[in-house]
């Protein structure tokens, strides 16, 4: 009787220990690992960007920026990240990804991102709204980055490593995060709009992401999720200067005056002059590509 008891008791734990051993391979976030977006050390110039590729040592938390809508000082707002743009966060976007198969390869296909604007409610009586963005983009609600990157089993001691300082562990860099159709949509929807102050000034765009990836087994495995916020700022039209912008279209005096240094311009260096006097342009209005910024 006890003999039996003891083993039912055993047989009890061995299906406990079988059920988990199950479960902790079924949950996909237990194996394949989203830890969150990064940027890699940077160094820019008015004349040059240099990036790191981030490291499991060296990477700095990204997950969040502002820019422009249109623009940032000028510097027009293409795509999000912009390689070539200093205000853009040149060296950011890296998602890291981490494997924690035993004797097995994951191999990551592709990635797939979502799209809202926070908030998107606020401004239904102006754009029609579906699905946390403009109905007019709606179509833009989801993007897929495809990739074939391989990361590394959890125990890979025998294996070559991944570059990121862990062999279990790699930086996939998202590239564009927010592409230039979405935001020309974005422009058209909401530039119409006055820059109020208690009603619009900046789009929340929130990004979401989550990764499907195969193991060497030939199973599908989904990531958990992470999300990227950006703010995109659209402040010209209130009638102030605001950091970002040269002028104001609708401010009193919506000419901009710059000063005459070297023989050029401050405001264009394009434009020779031997007074401030020359110098003086006209600020580009609300709805262009290089709106608040002197012509």
């Amino acid at each position: 009787m006890r003999m039996m008891r003891l083993g039912g008791i055993l047989g009890g734990l061995a299906t406990i220990l079988v059920a988990g051993t199950v479960l902790a391979d079924s949950t996909d976030a237990l194996v394949f690992r989203q830890v969150g977006w990064w940027r890699g050390k940077a160094d820019i110039t008015s004349s040059e960007i240099k990036c790191e590729i981030p490291t499991v040592t060296t990477a700095i938390a990204d997950g969040a920026f502002t820019t422009g809508l249109w623009n940032t000082f000028g510097e027009q707002t293409l795509f999000f990240p912009d390689p070539n743009g200093i205000f853009q966060n040149p060296c950011g976007g890296y998602l890291q990804f981490q494997n924690f198969l035993f004797d097995q390869f994951l191999s990551v296909e592709h990635i797939r991102l979502k799209y809202r604007i926070a908030g998107a409610k606020r401004f239904r009586a102006f754009v029609p709204t579906r699905g946390g963005l403009p109905a007019s983009c709606f179509q833009f609600r989801h993007a897929t980055v495809f990739t074939g990157s391989l990361i590394p089993p959890a125990n890979s001691v025998d294996h070559p490593v991944s570059g990121s300082g862990q062999d279990n562990a790699v930086f996939l860099q998202i590239n564009p995060i927010v592409s230039p159709q979405l935001l020309y949509c974005l422009r058209t929807a909401y530039a119409p709009l006055a820059a109020d102050p208690n009603l619009f000034q900046s789009l929340p765009l929130v990004i979401t992401a989550q990764a499907s990836a195969r193991s060497d087994a030939g199973k599908n495995y989904k990531s958990n999720e992470t999300s990227y916020h950006l703010t995109l700022r659209h402040t010209c039209g209130n009638g102030r200067v605001d950091d970002g912008e040269f002028c104001d279209p609708n401010s009193v005096v919506n000419t901009c005056v710059g000063t005459c240094s070297g023989g050029v311009c401050s405001n264009n260096a394009a434009v020779t002059c031997t007074t401030p006097a020359d110098c003086a342009g006209v600020c580009i209005a609300v709805g262009d590509p290089m709106e608040c910024t002197c012509s």
